[in-house]
């Protein structure tokens, strides 16, 4: 099939970024003709033209040159569907395309920039762009989907490209954390608070973010540590390469990803939401991690990702929802 994926931007490694990026890559694999659309261009659509896949910043009917300097033939924008994130963009595209179907996934639950002034955010739901079927990446964003605005979604994870993010093992004991985050400075509380952790095994601390730094390839910062602290796609990021994951940032601790957390903290995400704003003690980090900081764990988190995590399966249930809405999957 051909497809369109629409994201806010393609110039820097942020959450829809990697996520957009991801996703192409996994259709691409399949089998699919895969395009990218996003109005700012840059690291992002840069990797996604390495793998053959095009990208535009304006979708005009009449049809515009790709991005890369290669490819100078004009293209014709015809798609049997639409995988789009952010409000705007859906309705950009839905504009262009008025009547191919839309798959639009959200993010987030943060769906006002200014709550007064009902200015929406970028991850607010598109209520004018004729979606035809909703994701939510998590029971969290489902729920409020369904209370704030009637809208019944589907739940598809944060996925991950698990040929690229291999697990290898860690030392036996931790000698290097790694904090992923753009959300924090090194002088913040939450990060001093890691720092004494990391001082307590004699590690290492290092950190990668808006605020300290961008890697362009955050697989040689996570190699290089044993346990990584973040949110979302960041700590995942860490797990899938058969890290420690702790979630904490700007919401609070969340917690160890472990089986017997793993259900309340995917709820929300991994965005440490589950804590009400509480933030452990140093001494219960130590608790935490000299308890989970072990084979079993690791061999779970493996297991775990494979199955709930996997950009392969994400890919295929995307296919799935395209068809149904094609009525590719009627049976006779």
């Amino acid at each position: 099939m051909k497809i369109l994926l629409g994201n806010n931007s393609l110039s820097f490694l942020g959450g829809s970024e990697t996520w957009s990026l991801t996703l192409a890559i996994a259709l691409k694999r399949l089998g699919h003709e895969v395009t990218c659309f996003g109005p700012t261009l840059g690291d992002i659509s840069k990797a996604l033209e390495s793998e053959g896949i095009r990208c535009f910043d304006n979708m005009a009917p009449e049809g515009l040159k790709p991005f890369s300097l290669v490819l100078q033939k004009s293209v014709k924008h015809e798609y049997d569907f639409i995988i789009a994130n952010h409000w705007h963009i859906v309705e950009y595209l839905r504009r262009q395309f008025p009547k191919i179907p839309i798959v639009s996934t959200v993010h987030g639950i943060i769906h006002y920039m200014d709550e007064e002034k009902k200015q929406p955010a970028p991850e607010h739901p598109s209520l004018n762009g004729g979606v035809s079927q909703f994701i939510a990446v998590s029971e969290e964003v489902q729920n409020m989907l369904k209370d704030s605005y009637n809208i019944e979604s589907t739940i598809i994870r944060n996925f991950f490209d698990l040929k690229k993010f291999k697990a290898s093992s860690v030392k036996k004991k931790p000698k290097q954390f790694l904090i992923n985050t753009n959300y924090a400075g090194k002088d913040d509380p939450e990060i001093k608070l890691i720092k004494e952790v990391a001082n307590h095994y004699d590690a290492k601390l290092t950190a990668v973010g808006q605020g300290f730094g961008v890697s362009s390839d955050i697989r040689e910062a996570i190699k290089d540590a044993d346990i990584v602290v973040g949110m979302g796609r960041s700590v995942l990021e860490g797990v899938a390469m058969g890290r420690l994951g702790i979630v904490h940032g700007r919401w609070g601790t969340g917690g160890v990803i472990h089986e017997g957390m793993i259900k309340e903290l995917r709820e929300r995400n991994f965005s440490g939401r589950n804590s009400g704003d509480e933030y452990w003690t140093k001494e219960r980090f130590i608790q935490e991690i000299d308890e989970h900081y072990k084979k079993k764990t690791f061999d779970w988190q493996k297991g775990y990702m494979a199955i709930n995590h996997n950009a392969e399966n994400a890919a295929q249930i995307f296919i799935g929802i395209g068809e149904d809405l094609l009525g590719l999957n009627i049976k006779k």
